[in-house]
């Protein structure tokens, strides 16, 4: 779903918020749009996957995910990524 609703475009300012919060572990600010939401519940969703399954596959899949989602550098940093 995260991935859909992304595809193919830059995310919006409040998205790009609701990504950054996701990563660092803030609540989501009911003032953003349904699609931050959709953006804030996948990250939060993959980080949560990541954590309850650290073996590879999984941590695969979730740079995997996050390639796709053409999250900002800012947000990208906390996974230890680097551009």
């Amino acid at each position: 779903m995260l991935q859909q609703a992304s595809r193919g475009r830059q995310l919006s300012h409040d998205e790009t918020k609701a990504a950054e919060a996701a990563f660092q572990g803030r609540a989501f600010n009911e003032a953003w749009s349904q699609t931050a939401r959709v953006v804030y519940d996948g990250i939060v969703a993959a980080l949560q996957r990541r954590k309850s399954s650290p073996d590879k596959e999984c941590t695969d899949h979730l740079f995997h995910e996050l390639d796709e989602t053409k999250v900002p550098v800012g947000a990208l940093a906390c996974t230890g990524d680097e551009e």
